[in-house]
């Protein structure tokens, strides 16, 4: 399938499905702003509409969730393509490419009974979002090896920069060259490592 373009929200967009798309936008980036300065988590500030789950979810977006309601809770995106049953959408906070992304991929099988397209991957670059151990991204790869032990298992350059991807049960993390954790991605545990993020990535190399 090839490389998906796509832009539009922020990935505050998971915040509130009940309000307007543009008015979720800007309640996340005012929270972003304000929590991304602390490198630690106030477990107790956290809601379900920040947390990350390995294998089952980010904010209100679920695996296996129908695509077509994760679309209308979000927002359509800016651009987005489709093929043989899949496809990868963008959200970008405040509608600025340079900003907070969150993609979403999404697949369907064919011939089959059901034919929904379901959420299978989610990937997230805001601060906002946090696991249960108080992991996000900006986080060390010191205190992701500590709590999840992943395995390296693939990376990718980006701007000339390299980055490393590591996988745990359900979760996987994009670490920088300052060995910071840059985006975060949920699935099925289920899925191969390297197969996990070939729809995000057309430069992809698997260890």
């Amino acid at each position: 399938m090839a490389r998906f373009t796509v832009l539009l929200l922020a990935a505050v967009s998971f915040m509130a499905c009940n309000q307007p798309a543009s008015k979720n936008v800007k309640a996340e980036q005012t929270t972003v702003t304000s929590s991304s300065t602390s490198s630690e988590v106030d477990k107790s500030s956290v809601s379900n509409n920040q947390l990350i789950v390995p294998g089952k979810s980010i904010g209100q977006t679920a695996l296996n969730d129908n695509g077509a309601d994760v679309t209308r809770r979000l927002g359509r995106p800016d651009a987005g393509d489709a093929a043989m049953g899949k496809s990868m959408s963008i959200w970008y906070a405040n509608h600025d490419s340079t900003s907070y992304e969150t993609m979403i991929f999404t697949s369907r099988q064919m011939g089959t009974e059901d034919e929904t397209s379901r959420v299978k991957q989610i990937r997230i670059t805001s601060p906002w979002f946090v696991t249960k151990d108080s992991v996000k991204v900006g986080s060390s790869f010191e205190q992701i090896e500590d709590l999840y032990q992943p395995k390296k298992t693939a990376w990718f350059k980006k701007d000339l920069k390299k980055y490393e991807i590591y996988q745990a049960n359900g979760i996987a993390f994009e670490i920088n060259n300052e060995q910071k954790c840059t985006a975060i991605m949920v699935f099925t545990p289920d899925v191969k490592p390297g197969a996990t993020y070939l729809p995000f990535y057309d430069n992809l190399n698997i260890y």
